[in-house]
């Protein structure tokens, strides 16, 4: 991939601003919400149909009700989730809608997935891991921007679901991804 170095590359952080409450207050409810971002950012900028009007209405900064739909698919007894898990969960999501997507996840190779969606302009879901560094523990977040230092050095600019939208992470914390094709 060539992409300018030292520069971020990929979506505007603020179309990520109205996610900014969407919080995983406890549990291990960081997948799910992390795909209602994904699916909320679509649903705005993408297709504004691959969210029904009832589970959220495009451009709302409100995502309860679906982020609780989602549980009920993604994560339906509050545990730790691995990426076929989280990707399963939005297939599911997509079959119940009859929509024409499906969940996709790697267990390697994060950056490089990740930085292939971003430069589609698409966000994708990228989990972070403890053994790696993570300050965040195991944990999912939404990546939509990247940048690679001309000392090598890459990072990821991340809706947190603890607060921040506009969060900067290393990309050495990257463990899988989950994403729509």
């Amino acid at each position: 991939m060539v992409y300018p170095l030292n520069e971020w590359v990929g979506i505007e952080e603020e179309r990520f601003r109205p996610y900014r409450n969407w919080r995983t207050t406890s549990g291990y409810l960081c997948g799910t919400n992390a795909c209602a971002v994904l699916l909320a950012y679509y649903q705005d900028y993408l297709d504004e149909t691959i969210v029904p009007q009832f589970l959220r209405r495009q451009k709302s900064s409100n995502g309860k009700t679906l982020m609780a739909f989602l549980r009920i698919l993604i994560q339906p007894v509050d545990l730790p989730t691995l990426a076929p898990q989280v990707s399963h969960g939005l297939s599911r999501y997509f079959s119940h809608f009859d929509l024409p997507y499906r969940g996709r996840s790697t267990l390697v190779g994060g950056w490089y997935r990740a930085t292939k969606r971003i430069q589609a302009g698409k966000p994708v879901v990228v989990g972070l891991m403890k053994a790696k560094g993570s300050t965040y523990g195991n944990h999912w977040v939404t990546a939509y921007a990247f940048m690679e230092t001309t000392a090598g050095k890459r990072y990821l600019k991340v809706h947190d679901n603890w607060g921040k939208y506009n969060q900067v992470i290393p990309a050495e914390w990257l463990n899988g991804t989950v994403s729509l094709p």
